[in-house]
C-alpha cells in the first residue's frame, strides 16, 4: 500500500464525499434508489475510486488535486461534464423514460464488466506512471521521465483507452441508449487530447521519439506481421532456429 501524506482518515473522508456526491446525483436523476443496474454501477465505481486513491503515488495524487488551477482546465471541465451528463442521462432514462426500448440485461452486465475492465486498466496505468497528470505539461519538479513499463509496453496511452471504454460502457451498464450521446462527446474530447499530448511529448520528453518507434500503437497494441517475398516458397516454410535460439 502506498503511504499517503494526507493520512488514511482524510483519504477515506474524501472517498466518502466523492462517492456520496456521485451517488446522490445518480439517484436524484433516476428519482429512486431501487434500480439494481444503477446501484451495481455506483458500487463498482466507488470500489475503483477507493482503490485508485489508495494505490496511486502520493505525488501524483497531489498533482491531480490542483489541476483546475492550471492551464487546460476547459478541456478537463468538458470531459468531466460529459461524464456527469452520461450518468445523469442514463439514470433519468431508466428512472423516468420507460417508453424507450430498454437495454437488455445481458448488455447491462456486459457493460458493467467492460467498465470494471477499463477501470482496472486505468488503475494499472496510474500505478505504473506516477506522472499521469490531467494537465499536459512536463513535470520537471517531480523528475518527469519516460515510462515504458506495465501497459505502456503495449500501447502509448493506455489510460486514455481505458477512459474511452469506461464512459460508454457506463451508459450501457446503467441501462441507457440515450446516454451514449454524452459518452460520445466525452470520447471526442479525449481523442483530441491524445493528439495534443502526443505532439507535446514528442517535442519535450526525452526518449519519447524512440519510444514511439518501438511501441507503435497509440491506443491499441499494434500487431506486426512479416510479409514474405513473392516467388520464394521456401520462405513460407518454418525454419529451425540455430542452437540457443528460442523455439
Amino acid at each position: 500500500m502506498v503511504e499517503h501524506s494526507r493520512g488514511m482518515p482524510e483519504l477515506l473522508a474524501q472517498w466518502i464525499i466523492r462517492t456520496a456526491s456521485v451517488s446522490l446525483l445518480g439517484f436524484l436523476a433516476a428519482g429512486t434508489t431501487r434500480l439494481p443496474s444503477l446501484r451495481n454501477y455506483l458500487a463498482t465505481f466507488s470500489s475503483f475510486l477507493l482503490a485508485t486513491m489508495i494505490a496511486v503515488d502520493p505525488g501524483l495524487a497531489e498533482e491531480r488535486s490542483h489541476v483546475f488551477a492550471k492551464s487546460g482546465a476547459w478541456e478537463r471541465a468538458s470531459a468531466g461534464t460529459a461524464f456527469l451528463a452520461t450518468l445523469v442521462v442514463a439514470a433519468f432514462e431508466i428512472g423516468h423514460l420507460h417508453s424507450l426500448p430498454s437495454v437488455p440485461v445481458f448488455v447491462r452486465h456486459t457493460g458493467l464488466v467492460l467498465f470494471a475492465g477499463a477501470m482496472t486498466l486505468e488503475l494499472w496505468a496510474m500505478v505504473e506512471n506516477p506522472f499521469f497528470s490531467p494537465e499536459i505539461r512536463l513535470q520537471s519538479e517531480r523528475g518527469h521521465k519516460l515510462v515504458a513499463c506495465g501497459p505502456y509496453r503495449l500501447m502509448r496511452h493506455p489510460g486514455y483507452l481505458a477512459m474511452m471504454i469506461a464512459i460508454p460502457s457506463s451508459a450501457l451498464a446503467i441501462g441507457s441508449w440515450l446516454a451514449l450521446a454524452p459518452a460520445a462527446a466525452f470520447c471526442r474530447t479525449i481523442w483530441k487530447r491524445v493528439g495534443q499530448e502526443e505532439e507535446f511529448l514528442l517535442e519535450n520528453l526525452a526518449g519519447y521519439p524512440d519510444y514511439l518507434g518501438k511501441v507503435g500503437g497509440r491506443l491499441l497494441p499494434r500487431m506486426e506481421f512479416r510479409r514474405h517475398p513473392r516467388g520464394n516458397p521456401a520462405s513460407d516454410l518454418p525454419s529451425h532456429p540455430p542452437d540457443g535460439s528460442p523455439q
